[in-house]
């Protein structure tokens, strides 16, 4: 007999950040036909998505209000909400009675959405500037900022630039910028970071080699990565071939990639894998240029998300803002 987990007729299926009032309405049950959950002792229901296991909550029988139904109620308070990710997500009922623990569904998972809010996401109309640029601004708050001795009358001394783009305000902000998206882009797609000319001919030497004059080739980006952990390569041109080479900390070989055709694959790295390093391969007849190269994705998990640009290439006018707010709580300003 199979475990079922289904939603009611009524119940919600999608949850967005930041909602702490949504709750969903399922239904236990044994091929469909709900099961008796009054005598059951405890109740988890437990989340997840396609990296693994994210958290659970525990539901008190005793408050169920349709237990004969089989019904259970999960309410998304601010407790369970806190650190989920937007995307595609799973759900079990774990039921421990005098039989023992039934889990639901027996087969498979039950998926539910969660959403991003529009404070999470980027839309088109708001403004971006480079880092570069922000830099640059920063600097020049930088240099606006007088740093003088103790005493009515001391001297006026200068912020040392270095020191301040160091600033433990600084580098902590950044690091929340780096890791705040879901499905970062490991590549940087600007190109500068195309670390080799085209080729009509011949090979791209080592890594990885391919012998053929109907394609042009370009090496692009080494890559840190963890090891023995699922990547998604995602590129916008169905005629661009990629493939990859692995390495060690120690620039030892470890796995060289197949030339890949398809618009987005995905691959598990070695366990002694530190280091990516990726090339592309485009057909000569096909113009191509730093204007119109496709855009390519790196993306650690087994996922494909839409492209987005590295977060060191480009920062959010939202972010600028959190930046700027430690600028000025260093005792500069940003003009």
């Amino acid at each position: 007999m199979e475990k079922t987990l289904s939603f009611t007729d009524t119940s919600s299926q999608t949850v967005k950040i930041g909602d702490t009032t949504t709750s969903f309405t399922l239904v236990c049950g044994n091929d469909n036909t709900a099961v008796d959950l009054t005598h059951a002792t405890s109740i988890t229901v437990k989340l997840g998505n396609a990296s693994g296991y994210l958290k659970s909550t525990k539901i008190e029988p005793s408050k169920l209000t349709e237990p004969a139904n089989g019904k259970i109620t999960v309410t998304f308070d601010a407790d369970l909400m806190k650190s989920l990710p937007a995307g595609n997500c799973a759900i079990e009922v774990w039921v421990v009675d005098s039989a023992g623990t039934s889990i639901y569904p027996s087969d498979g998972s039950t998926g539910f959405t969660i959403t991003n809010n529009i404070q999470s996401t980027t839309g088109e109309t708001i403004t971006t500037i480079a880092f570069d640029e922000f830099v640059e601004a920063m600097n020049k708050a930088a240099s606006t900022i007088a740093k003088g001795d103790k005493g009515e009358k001391g001297d006026t001394g200068t912020v040392d630039n270095a020191g301040l783009t160091t600033a433990s305000a600084f580098v902590n902000l950044q690091t929340q910028v780096n890791n705040s998206a879901v499905g970062t882009n490991l590549l940087t797609n600007l190109p500068s970071n195309w670390a080799q000319e085209w080729l009509t001919s011949g090979t791209i030497g080592t890594p990885p080699t391919f012998k053929s004059s109907n394609f042009r080739v370009r090496t692009l980006q080494t890559i840190s990565v963890s090891s023995n952990s699922p990547y998604t390569i995602s590129i916008s041109d169905t005629l661009l071939k990629f493939s990859w080479l692995e390495l060690d900390s120690n620039g030892n070989i470890t796995y060289l990639g197949p030339w890949i055709t398809s618009v987005n694959y995905t691959f598990t790295t070695a366990i002694t894998t530190t280091r990516l390093y990726i090339v592309v391969a485009y057909k000569n007849d096909a113009e191509i240029n730093t204007s119109n190269f496709p855009k390519i994705k790196l993306e650690k998990g087994s996922v494909a998300t839409d492209w987005c640009p590295n977060p060191a290439e480009v920062l959010t006018q939202a972010d600028y803002a959190k930046l700027k707010a430690a600028i000025v709580s260093l005792g500069g300003h940003l003009s």
